[in-house]
């Protein structure tokens, strides 16, 4: 049997992760599910059960010049909002809910997190304080601004890995509704620790109700994979996928101005799902038409190929 080191280890993870695509001086936004990419055994030996090896193979891979982003989505929506609840929001204090290895990633030394109250991105790297940058409630940003984290991915030709996970945690899906203006995305509250004082503060574009695309198998995963824009690979034993994030972005695009509904349900005994499509639709028409405009300039446009 080969030694544990050859098996599970930095060097391989990172050895992995190049061979996928990832080179010196990338921006990733990361997805992960911590427990994919090692047998327990294994992990149970490593460092912090693996997560060590995991940021820093991807720190290897990305270099000096590159970044490691995550979301690091919180509990922090105030009690009758569409979210979770249960936290008060404060950058340094708030633990993510979107995974250990996001948690494990506020805690690195150096990191740098966006202060947006449920939905913050955390950063390592070279520019990660100008990555993080544009998402805060104090500046009225978004939920998924595109003067933030995900404008950003964007500008700078980033990348997105998912780490043992799938379409189901594509937060890209909800940058395009943001961007694209939805009409089902919700102006929700969410609570503030500010100066020891807790605030209610107003979040705008904020994922809400039920989506297809949630499931396992959903029409966008199935047109996604179908279109092979992406590329597969293993990292360790975790099944990966790493796309670039604008031909992400702008496929899903022009896939919604084709399908405005691609994204939502179609039962038709689920009235949330009912009067969404028809809004939707509705919206999407205008869209097409130039009757009502993308929050993107032109320039985040052209990137995604939309413009």
């Amino acid at each position: 049997m080969a030694p544990y080191e050859s098996v599970f280890s930095r060097e391989n993870l990172a050895r992995d992760l190049r061979a996928l695509g990832i080179r010196e001086g990338d921006a990733v936004l990361m997805h992960s599910r911590a427990t994919s990419v090692g047998r327990a055994h294994d992990l149970n030996k490593a460092p912090d059960l693996g997560m060590k090896w995991v940021v820093e193979a991807l720190l290897d891979a990305v270099g000096t010049d590159g970044l490691l982003a995550v979301p690091t989505f919180t509990k922090t929506f105030a009690q009758g909002s569409d979210g979770p609840t249960g936290e008060i929001w404060h950058p340094d204090r708030t633990p993510s809910r979107v995974g250990s290895l996001t948690n494990y990633i506020l805690k690195w030394p150096g990191r740098i997190r966006s202060d947006h109250p449920t939905h913050s991105v955390a950063a390592i790297g070279k520019r990660a304080a100008e990555f993080c940058a544009g998402h805060s409630w104090r500046e009225g940003a978004t939920t998924f601004d595109w003067k933030g984290p995900w404008g950003k991915l964007v500008e700078w030709g980033g990348k997105i890995l998912w780490l043992g996970t799938d379409m189901r945690t594509q937060t890209a899906v909800h940058t395009v509704e943001d961007w694209m203006r939805l009409p089902y995305m919700a102006t929700c509250v969410a609570l503030v620790d500010d100066g020891g004082r807790t605030l209610e503060v107003r979040v705008t574009q904020s994922p809400a109700g039920p989506r297809d695309f949630y499931r396992k198998g959903s029409k966008i995963e199935t047109e996604w994979n179908a279109a092979g824009i992406g590329k597969v690979g293993m990292v360790g034993r975790a099944e990966c996928q790493l796309m670039d994030a604008a031909a992400f972005m702008g496929w899903l695009w022009k896939a919604l101005l084709k399908s405005p509904c691609l994204l939502l349900s179609d039962r038709p005994d689920d009235a949330w799902s009912v009067e969404a499509r028809a809004k939707t639709e509705e919206h999407v028409r205008k869209l097409r038409s130039g009757a009502v405009a993308p929050a993107p300039p032109e320039r985040i446009l052209r990137m995604l190929d939309v413009a």
